[in-house]
């Protein structure tokens, strides 16, 4: 097995966590980290530069990490790549069209493997509904909200977060996560972006939402605030399917709630989400329909007995099961996040290995999450 040799540019917090993840992968050895400021003073057993450059010219190094402010992102990138290094840029991949154009194009002229750290698509409860979702067994996606309560308080006001010109703002440094996972879900392509936001003061925009519609039919919805406590932070996605309705909960998703109207050949499928728990299960026929009050009119006792079908979006689909359930990944966030970081990497390696092979997170899928950010951070309804 080859070991491949990383270098980590950028050591802070997040370095640090990428460097503890990925150590503990057998064919995987963190050789170099570059850092400016004090952050990498008592790193072990691997070299330290003060200038990234330095390690972009160590030639023992095959896969350079991009781990400082966004605004450094697709400049090092291509420095990495012309440098004959393969990369995994932190997201967002960068901050503006043009730069993310120029990594597209380099990546291009030199042919090196690049990912950008969309990690949550790894995560497992975003993969087990990309697969199902894929399968059709929950019908269309129709519709997404995404609601991320985030905390401020280790994020003040003279913070490089607020400083847009070195973050891309809230959308760009931290939405583009949740516009790929529904990307992702949906299998579709932006279509149109409206984006409105709050300023706390005029250094700091620190509520930001974007209404999204795309080719295929889906809508979605997505709020970011960055100005509470952390005893309020909370993240939600809602998802409505034409045969299911869930409710994810987690900026790096951990639990939820599930309630579908399918067939029971595609109930099985629900046992692949992580900690899956079926509450409750009845058949079409038993099942009420409350949606008008009693004595409405027709429709209003619930489906005909006999009735072995749903019509959703104009759509009819078989069905002869209603079923509400639970799932939760039984492992802490630290934990699942490494697991997400190091399988991320592990995906990258195998791209270098094979040019056929494509990553669950492509440059391409990066720079399309970026598209929707920056218009959302620049279009008004």
């Amino acid at each position: 097995m080859e070991k491949y040799k990383i270098g980590i540019i950028g050591y802070g917090g997040f370095g640090k966590f990428l460097h503890h993840w990925w150590n503990q992968l057998e064919n995987v050895t963190v050789q170099a980290v570059a850092d400016s400021g004090q952050h990498h003073q008592h790193v072990e057993n691997c070299r330290v530069y003060h200038n990234y450059k330095e390690l972009l010219e160590d030639r023992e190094i095959d896969i350079v990490s991009i781990v400082p402010p966004p605004e450094l992102h697709a400049g090092m990138a291509c420095e990495a790549m012309l440098a004959g290094k393969h990369v995994l840029l932190e997201k967002p991949a960068a901050t503006s069209r043009e730069d993310a154009e120029r990594i597209l194009e380099v990546q291009k002229q030199t042919g090196r493997s690049i990912t950008v750290d969309h990690m949550i698509r790894y995560n497992p409860i975003i993969r087990a509904f990309m697969k199902i979702g894929g399968s059709g067994a929950l019908g269309e996606l129709r519709h997404a909200v995404v609601n991320n309560y985030a905390q401020d308080e280790s994020l003040p006001a003279e913070h490089w977060f607020w400083d847009e010109t070195v973050s891309g703002g809230i959308m760009v440094e931290h939405g583009v996560h949740f516009f790929d996972i529904i990307n992702a879900l949906g299998r579709q392509h932006y279509k149109d972006v409206k984006g409105a936001w709050q300023f706390r003061n005029d250094k700091q925009r620190d509520r930001v939402a974007a209404l999204v519609t795309y080719d295929q039919g889906l809508t979605a919805s997505y709020y970011h605030a960055f100005s509470g406590p952390g005893f309020f932070e909370q993240t939600t996605i809602l998802l409505a399917y034409d045969l299911a309705r869930i409710e994810i909960e987690g900026w790096m998703p951990m639990k939820g709630k599930l309630h579908a109207v399918t067939e029971s050949k595609n109930a099985e499928a629900f046992k692949s989400i992580p900690g899956w728990k079926e509450t409750k299960r009845e058949s079409l026929a038993d099942a009420g329909d409350d949606s008008r009050p009693e004595g409405w009119g027709e429709g209003s006792e619930g489906p005909a007995s006999d009735q072995n079908t749903i019509t959703a979006g104009g759509t009819q689909y078989e069905a002869d099961q209603v079923i509400h359930g639970t799932f939760e990944i039984q492992q802490t966030k630290g934990e699942v996040y490494g697991k997400c970081v190091q399988e991320i990497l592990l995906d990258l390696i195998e791209n270098i290995e094979d040019k056929n092979h494509k990553p669950s997170i492509t440059i391409h899928d990066a720079v399309e999450a970026l598209e929707i950010a920056l218009l959302a951070s620049s279009a008004t309804a």
